[in-house]
């Protein structure tokens, strides 16, 4: 399941966050409650912004990381990059940085591979 924000995420009391958009399989869908997510999805992305960047790139990102959200992405419309991370041991992976030209492959969500050159058609 594809979920867009506004959606908070509830990984405790104390963290709660609200990603661009976020990925949770159909096995793990018990943790979609009440309009909320409770537990650690699949996969998120944020967009980043002049306004969200720091945050996207540290705090969110550590606590995705706490809390076992398996895999990571980090768009940089701007620049025409997605950052992808894999949880490996506990701890976030850069696999790579993709550009335009490139084909993401999620490693958390099965059959997933995106065009890059279609999402940041508008920018080309």
């Amino acid at each position: 399941m594809i979920l867009l924000a506004p959606m908070d995420v509830h990984f405790d009391k104390e963290n709660i966050l609200q990603p661009d958009l976020l990925y949770i399989s159909r096995e793990r869908s018990d943790i979609i409650r009440d309009g909320y997510v409770y537990g650690a999805p699949d996969l998120v992305v944020e967009i980043l912004s002049d306004s969200t960047a720091r945050n996207d790139k540290t705090i969110k990102k550590a606590t995705y990381e706490r809390f076992g959200v398996a895999e990571y992405w980090l768009v940089e419309p701007e620049y025409r990059l997605v950052d992808q991370f894999v949880l490996t041991d506990g701890e976030y992976r850069l696999v790579k940085t993709w550009t335009v030209e490139d084909e993401i492959v999620s490693s958390a969500v099965p059959c997933l591979a995106i065009h890059l050159s279609e999402v940041f058609r508008r920018t080309l």
